[in-house]
């Protein structure tokens, strides 16, 4: 089915406007439908919003050398639809879109390859991880900070705890004392102080999953928040170079990092470890220098935290989602997209998931590594978007009404497809 009529719009999104294209359609049957666009494509990479009825899709990917893609798989009842493809640039031009049936859903469930040596509490979890994978999906929240507040929040509201809970070791660099540092800068470096020991904890005492993320504050310094590239001069090409200052300032903040991460190792705790976060948005430094810097980075890091500290208790995520940011297979675990969608939104992100899976050949377990609103589960076993864990980022991602609402977390937490902490417990018993 072509449609090539599409109606034009104009709408407010974060301070700005943006285009949107609405197209309009009716199915007389239900069934599976891949969804093609077609397009002109500019000299530029093109990430577009998408809606099906208002419910956000996720993102979809214009590749300044094609004409079409595969937005993603469907699986619709018969009725009428509209398809809104958002942050469209004036100058570049759509043709239509095309839906094709099909009999059944293009998902194929993962391989969960255990790697050489990996420690026995990283094995079990990826085991709980095949287990649950496409009938479950975990429920995780990241913090900040160590004290955490966004877990008592979400207890307080919902009477249950996440499952997962993300830390961040944007303290533990050897530069975060920078120049002409915001408050923000500095209550953050300060409340992240003592997350390695409440990771510890919810290992340990809560029996709860722990994932560690790094906000990389530049090996030379630079100014206020460091890990952002418009804030340093610090060149990773240089750095990777051995002998040079650079390189020794990288390497001595990963040996900093690794002797944390050896904390955890020490008491039996694997982490889920997602490294060089959005590196292809290159609005970090370990991205500013393109794929092919921040790829030998990945395989650099590997190494000296698999090999020279036998790390052998992390879980390794890549989260660089973009074919010329790929890893190799035998380097990572999970595969992770970071998507935000507009405040109250809680649709089922099927094309970031259709994305994330086509990008990894199927081969690869996906997690929803950080989000806003949180999907209705509902709606992502509906669409059959088989995320492992979802993420809200901390802060007002979790205490804005308007971002996830009470009525909505309440659901989510008590939803009998998410794994909330206590449901975990009973697997570990």
């Amino acid at each position: 089915m072509k449609i090539d009529n599409f109606n034009e719009r104009k709408e407010n999104f974060r301070s700005r406007e943006v285009r949107i294209l609405d197209f309009n359609f009716s199915l007389p049957e239900d069934s599976y439908y891949d969804v093609y666009i077609y397009y002109n494509p500019q000299g530029y990479h093109l990430k577009c919003h998408c809606f099906l009825n208002n419910l956000a899709l996720g993102e979809i990917n214009l590749f300044p050398n094609e004409k079409n893609a595969l937005m993603g798989e469907l699986k619709l009842k018969r009725g009428n639809y509209t398809l809104s493809i958002g942050h469209i640039p004036e100058d570049f031009q759509i043709h239509h879109i095309e839906l094709v049936k099909k009999e059944k859903s293009n998902f194929k469930f993962p391989e969960f390859k255990i790697r050489n040596n990996l420690a026995d509490s990283a094995k079990k979890l990826l085991e709980f991880f095949e287990k649950i994978y496409s009938k479950y999906i975990i429920a995780g929240q990241h913090t900040n900070t160590s004290a955490g507040p966004e877990i008592a929040y979400i207890e307080y509201i919902t009477g249950k705890l996440p499952a997962l809970r993300g830390f961040d070791f944007l303290s533990y660099s050897s530069k975060i004392r920078t120049e002409n540092m915001t408050q923000d800068a500095i209550i953050e470096i300060e409340g992240n102080k003592g997350s390695t020991e409440k990771a510890i904890e919810w290992g340990k005492d809560y029996k709860g999953i722990v994932t560690f993320c790094w906000h990389w504050y530049a090996s030379s310094g630079g100014r206020d928040k460091t890990f952002y590239t418009i804030n340093t001069n610090f060149d990773l090409e240089e750095a990777l170079k051995s002998g040079t200052e650079e390189n020794k300032a990288l390497m001595l903040d990963i040996d900093l990092i690794a002797k944390e991460l050896l904390k955890l190792k020490l008491a039996g705790i694997p982490v889920l470890w997602r490294p060089q976060h959005e590196a292809d948005g290159r609005w970090f430094w370990w991205g500013a220098k393109g794929p092919k810097a921040y790829k030998e980075l990945y395989y650099l890091l590997f190494d000296i935290l698999t090999n020279k500290y036998g790390l052998n208790n992390l879980i390794w995520i890549w989260n660089a989602p973009h074919p010329d940011w790929k890893i190799d297979d035998e380097y990572y675990d999970i595969a992770g997209i970071d998507n935000y969608v507009p405040a109250g939104n809680y649709g089922p992100m099927k094309f970031s998931f259709d994305y994330l899976s086509h990008l990894t050949n199927y081969k690869k377990p996906l997690a929803l590594t950080e989000n806003g609103p949180i999907p209705d589960p509902d709606l992502l076993f509906e669409y059959e978007s088989y995320f492992l864990w979802f993420m809200p980022w901390f802060g007002s991602f979790v205490f804005d009404h308007n971002i996830n609402s009470k009525e909505h977390l309440i659901k989510v937490y008590n939803h009998e497809h998410v794994i909330t902490l206590d449901k975990f417990q009973c697997y570990n018993n």
